[in-house]
C-alpha cells in the first residue's frame, strides 16, 4: 500500500480522533522545543553577562597586583575564581605559555599545553584561545551545542587569564520549572481533544456507518435498500442522492436484462475487454457458444482472449491495435482467425469501439464479432489460384512447377523450368521429376519427399542435380512446399527450381584458387586468418594451423587447443590479445613462441588489420597473418652473440664486424628474394583470377581478391622498408660538409606533385649553412619527415608545412612543422620504434618504418630527434646536430 494512501485504510471514527491527538502532541512538542530554546538563550545571555562582569573586575585586580609585583596575591585572586558558580578551570599564563597560577597547585610552572592535554585532551576549548593573538578586550565565547563558556582576559606584561565555566546547573533549574507548566497545559489540551472526538462520534460517525452499510448493500446488487437518513447536513444529502441512484439503476438493470436476452439469441458475439496484458475479457454474450465455449471459459477460466487468436495473426492484430490505440480512429474493423473449442479455426470480422479516459488513454475495448469463415475461405481460394498463376507467368527467371503427391509427376511447369531442363512443355508434363534426377540425389530427394507426405515437415529445401535433355548435369536449388485442403490433406506440391550451375562452377574455381593460395602460404610459412566480431566466426588457413604445430587435416582447433601450443610464458599475453579482438578492440602486432613441450620451439609474428563497419551499424572485422620468424629470430640471436664476442675481442672486432655485415647482407638478400618471390606469385595468381574468373565472382568475392592484392602490396612495401632500415644500419656514414638549404629545396621539389594536389603551402624559414653530415642519410631523414607532414596534414582545410632552422651555442636545430592530425605526446617514444603506428592504415597508409629510419639515421650521424604535438593541432619534429 502506498504511504500516501494508508490513512484511507483507517475508519474515519478512529482516524479523526487519532489525527487530533497527533496534532495536539505536535503542538505540545513544538511549544516545548520553543520554550527550551528560549530558556537556553536567556540563561546563556545571563551567564555570559555575569562572567564578563566578574572577569572585568578580576582583570583590574590582577593587573594592579602585577604592577606591584605581588605574585602571591595574584595566586590568591586566581584561586578565588573557584567561588564563581560553574567555573571549573582558571589559568594565569605568562608570555612563554607557562601556567603562573591555577585552581590546582600542581599546574603551576607547567607548560599550558601539557596541562590542557591532561585535563581536556588535545581538543580542549581553551587550547585555541591560548594560541590566539592577545586581544585588546575580554573575550567570552560559548561552545557550540554545549552549556560551556570559555573566557580570555588580556593582562599586563603579555599575560593572559583563561577560564572555563559550566552553566549546566542554572540551565537545569530553569528547565525543571518550565517543564511542570508545560505538562499542565498538555493535559488540558488532551482532555479537550477527547471531548471533541466523542462529540464527533455522536453527531457524525454513527450516521456515516449507517450510510456505508446501505451503500454496501446497493453495491452487492440489492437495489431495494434505502439509506433512511434525515436532516439537512451532508450525510443526509448523500443518502438522498444514493436512494435516487438506486431507483435509476434498478430501472436500467431491467432494460439491460431484456437487451441481453435479445443479443444472446443473435449470431453476433458481443464482447468487452480490459486494456491490460493478454486482453482479459470483462463481458461476453452467451452467443459465444456457437464456437463451443461458455462465457465462464473466458471470464473466469484459464483462457485469455489472445490465446484464441491464430499464431500467424497475433502479430498483425497486435500491431493494428497498437496503431489504433495511439492514433485512432476509435471505431475500426479487423479480420483474423480464432480457435474453436474443438480445435478448428474460424474467420471473424471484429468491429471494435474504444472508450478513452480524460487523459486520452484507452480504458475499455468493446467489439461485435461476426463469423465470416465461409466468405473468407472463398476469398483465399481465389487469391491462392491467382497467386499461383502470377508466380508462374510473372517470374520467368525462376523455374516453377506444381507436382502430384501421388506419382511424382509435374502437373504444371513454367517457361523458365522448360528452359533450365531443355524440354518442351509437353514432354516435361509427361515425365516425373524422379526420372530426371541422378542416383545419389534421387535417394536424398525421395527421403525428404516421404517425410513431407508423412506430415513430419511442411516443406523442404535441397541442392540437387537434374539431367538436362542433352545429357549434361544442371545444378539447382529447389524449394518444395505442400498445399493442403481444409482437412489437412496434401492436395498438390508447389516447387521452385533455381539454376545455380554457373555459381557452382565459380565456387569450384574459387576452391582451386584457395588451394593455390594455401600452397603459396606454405612456401613462406605465412598463415592467414579472418574474424568477425558480430558473428564471432573465425576462419584460419591450413598453414596457420601448421605454424602452431597442429595437423590441418583435422577440425579447426579450439581456443584451449590453440593456447596449449603457446609457450607458457607467452600464453597469458596471447589469450588477452584474443579476447581484445573478440570484443572489437584495437590490437597491434604480436610476437610469441610455441611450447617446446610439443616439439622444437618456433617464433611467430601475428599481424592484424581492423576493418571498421560502424557506418553500417555492425561490429568490426579483422584480417591478419601468422608468420614463422624462427629463422629471423635465430639470425638475430646469432647477431647478438656475435656482438658480445666483438665487445670481448677488441683485436678481432673489425674482421668479425665485416663478416657479420656480409652475413647480414646475404640474409637481407635472401629475405628479400624468398619473401618477394611468393608474393609476386600471389599477386600474379590473384590478377589472373580477376581477369579469368572475374565475371563468375560476386561482389564479395571480388572484394576478397582486392584485399589479398592490397595485403600483398603492403607486405612488399614492408619488405622494401625493412631492407632500407637494414641498409641504414649497415652502411658506413661518410661525414662531409653538406649544404642544408639546397638539399631541403631538392627534396621539397621531389614532392611538387603531392604539394599541388593537396593545395599545401610550404614555407622555408632557414638561412644557408653547412653541417658535417652523411648526405644520403640526411636525405632519408628529410624525405620521411616532409612526406609524413604532407600525409598527416592532407585532411586540413589549408595544409601548411614549415621547414626551418635556428642556431644555438655549438649546435644547429632543424624542424619540420605541419598543421595535421597530430598525436598524443604520451606515445612520443613509441612513434620512433619500428612498426609502431598511431593511426589506422585505412586512414594513413604506411608500414610504420619511416620514423624508425629517421631515428636510426640521426643517431648514426651523432644527432638527436624528438617531436612536439597535440591531437588535432599538428606536429613538429626537431633535429639537433653538433656544428
Amino acid at each position: 500500500m502506498s504511504w500516501t494512501r494508508w490513512p484511507l485504510a483507517i475508519a474515519g471514527r478512529w482516524l479523526v480522533p487519532l489525527l487530533m491527538i497527533v496534532f495536539a502532541l505536535a503542538v505540545m512538542s513544538m511549544h516545548y522545543q520553543h520554550q527550551m530554546r528560549q530558556i537556553d538563550q536567556d540563561v546563556s545571555a545571563q551567564e555570559s553577562q555575569r562572567l564578563r562582569e566578574r572577569l572585568s573586575i578580576e582583570q583590574a585586580r590582577i593587573d594592579e597586583q602585577a604592577g606591584l609585583g605581588n605574585s602571591l596575591l595574584q595566586h590568591r585572586l586566581v584561586g578565588g575564581l573557584a567561588l564563581h558558580q560553574g567555573l571549573n578551570q582558571a589559568y594565569l599564563v605568562g608570555p612563554e605559555k607557562r601556567v603562573l597560577s591555577s585552581l590546582s597547585r600542581l599546574d603551576i610552572g607547567q607548560p599550558l599545553s601539557a596541562v590542557l592535554s591532561r585535563v581536556g585532551g588535545a581538543s580542549s576549548p581553551l587550547q585555541a584561545l591560548a594560541m590566539a593573538p592577545l586581544p585588546s578586550a575580554i573575550v567570552v565565547q560559548r561552545l557550540a551545542q554545549q552549556p560551556v563558556f570559555v573566557g580570555l582576559v588580556p593582562l599586563q606584561g603579555n599575560q593572559r587569564l583563561l577560564v572555563q565555566v559550566d552553566m549546566s546547573y542554572p540551565l537545569a533549574l530553569r528547565r525543571v520549572s518550565e517543564q511542570a507548566e508545560l505538562v499542565r497545559e498538555g493535559l488540558v489540551l488532551l482532555v479537550a481533544v477527547v471531548l471533541l472526538a466523542v462529540l464527533l462520534h455522536l453527531l457524525w460517525f454513527r450516521r456515516a456507518k449507517s450510510l456505508a452499510l446501505a451503500l454496501t448493500a446497493m453495491g452487492a446488487g440489492n437495489l431495494s435498500v434505502r439509506t433512511g437518513l434525515i436532516g439537512r447536513d451532508e450525510l443526509a444529502h448523500i443518502g438522498e442522492v444514493a436512494d435516487r441512484m438506486a431507483e435509476q439503476l434498478q430501472a436500467g438493470q431491467d432494460r439491460i436484462r431484456r437487451m441481453s436476452d435479445i443479443l444472446n439469441r443473435s449470431p453476433l458475439v458481443v464482447i468487452e475487454w480490459r486494456n491490460t496484458e493478454g486482453w482479459p475479457v470483462r463481458y461476453v454474450s452467451d452467443s459465444v457458444s456457437q464456437w463451443g465455449y461458455v462465457p465462464a471459459d473466458l471470464l473466469n477460466g484459464p483462457l485469455q482472449y489472445i490465446d484464441l487468436i491464430h499464431p500467424d495473426d497475433v502479430q498483425q492484430v497486435s500491431d493494428e491495435v497498437t496503431r489504433y490505440f495511439a492514433q485512432g480512429p476509435d471505431e475500426y474493423r479487423q479480420e483474423y482467425r480464432i480457435r474453436k473449442a474443438d480445435g478448428g479455426w474460424v474467420w471473424i470480422e471484429d468491429r471494435t469501439s474504444l472508450t478513452r479516459d480524460e487523459r486520452g488513454e484507452v480504458d475499455t475495448i468493446s467489439g461485435i464479432l461476426l463469423d465470416t469463415t465461409v466468405q473468407k475461405e472463398a476469398q483465399l481460394a481465389q487469391r491462392e489460384q491467382a497467386e499461383q498463376l502470377r508466380m508462374f507467368y510473372e517470374l520467368p527467371f525462376l523455374g516453377m512447377a506444381i507436382s502430384s503427391p501421388l506419382d511424382k509427376r509435374w502437373l504444371q511447369v513454367n517457361d523458365r523450368l522448360c528452359e533450365i531442363l531443355g524440354y518442351p512443355r509437353e514432354e516435361l508434363l509427361d515425365m516425373s521429376w524422379a526420372q530426371m534426377t541422378p542416383p545419389g540425389d534421387l535417394e536424398r530427394n525421395v527421403a525428404l519427399f516421404d517425410e513431407l507426405l508423412a506430415g513430419l515437415s511442411s516443406g523442404y529445401q535441397m541442392a540437387k542435380r537434374f539431367v538436362h535433355k542433352d545429357g549434361r548435369m544442371v545444378h539447382t536449388e529447389i524449394d518444395v512446399r505442400a498445399v493442403r485442403d481444409r482437412d489437412g490433406h496434401i492436395r498438390q506440391l508447389f516447387s521452385t527450381i533455381q539454376d545455380v550451375t554457373v555459381r557452382t562452377q565459380a565456387e569450384a574455381a574459387l576452391k582451386d584458387y584457395k588451394e593455390m593460395l594455401e600452397q603459396a602460404e606454405a612456401l613462406v610459412q605465412l598463415g592467414s586468418w579472418a574474424g568477425d566480431v558480430e558473428s564471432q566466426q573465425l576462419t584460419i588457413s591450413a598453414q596457420l594451423v601448421r605454424n602452431i604445430g597442429l595437423d590441418p587435416a583435422g577440425r579447426m582447433p579450439s581456443d584451449a587447443e590453440y593456447l596449449a601450443r603457446i609457450h607458457p610464458d607467452d600464453r597469458a599475453m596471447v589469450a588477452e590479445d584474443m579476447q581484445c579482438i573478440r570484443t572489437g578492440g584495437d590490437a597491434g602486432e604480436l610476437v610469441f613462441r610455441t611450447d617446446p613441450a610439443h616439439g622444437p620451439m618456433r617464433w611467430l609474428r601475428r599481424t592484424v588489420r581492423r576493418i571498421s563497419r560502424e557506418t553500417e551499424g555492425r561490429g568490426p572485422r579483422y584480417i591478419g597473418t601468422l608468420l614463422d620468424i624462427t629463422e629471423a629470430v635465430a639470425a638475430e640471436a646469432q647477431l647478438k652473440r656475435l656482438n658480445q664476442e666483438l665487445e670481448e675481442r677488441v683485436t678481432e672486432r673489425t674482421a668479425q664486424l665485416s663478416q657479420a655485415n656480409m652475413e647480414l647482407e646475404a640474409f637481407s638478400y635472401t629475405v628479400s628474394h624468398d619473401l618477394k618471390a611468393p608474393l609476386r606469385g600471389i599477386d600474379g595468381y590473384s590478377q589472373l583470377l580477376v581477369e579469368e574468373y572475374g565475371d563468375r565472382l560476386d561482389d564479395e568475392g571480388l572484394r576478397f581478391v582486392e584485399r589479398i592484392r592490397k595485403g600483398v602490396q603492403q607486405m612488399s612495401d614492408l619488405i622494401v622498408d625493412l631492407l632500407a632500415y637494414s641498409r641504414i644500419e649497415r652502411r658506413d656514414m661518410v661525414h662531409e660538409p653538406v649544404a642544408l638549404l639546397p638539399l631541403v629545396e631538392q627534396i621539397v621539389d621531389s614532392y611538387h606533385a603531392d604539394i599541388e594536389k593537396q593545395g599545401a603551402e610550404v614555407r622555408l624559414a632557414m638561412e644557408p649553412f653547412t653541417l658535417p653530415l652523411d648526405r644520403e642519410g640526411m636525405a632519408v631523414v628529410l624525405r620521411n619527415l616532409i612526406g609524413n607532414a604532407l600525409k598527416f596534414s592532407q585532411g586540413s582545410a589549408s595544409p601548411r608545412i614549415e621547414i626551418g632552422a635556428r642556431h644555438e651555442t655549438g649546435r644547429r636545430i632543424l624542424w619540420v612543422r605541419d598543421n595535421g592530425v597530430g598525436f598524443d605526446l604520451k606515445y612520443h617514444d613509441r612513434i620512433f620504434g619500428i612498426f609502431q603506428r598511431l593511426h589506422r592504415a585505412e586512414e594513413f597508409p604506411g608500414t610504420g618504418v619511416g620514423l624508425a629510419l629517421v631515428a636510426k639515421a640521426v643517431q648514426r650521424m651523432g644527432g638527436r630527434v624528438w617531436a612536439e604535438s597535440q591531437l588535432g593541432a599538428g606536429a613538429t619534429f626537431y633535429l639537433e646536430f653538433p656544428e
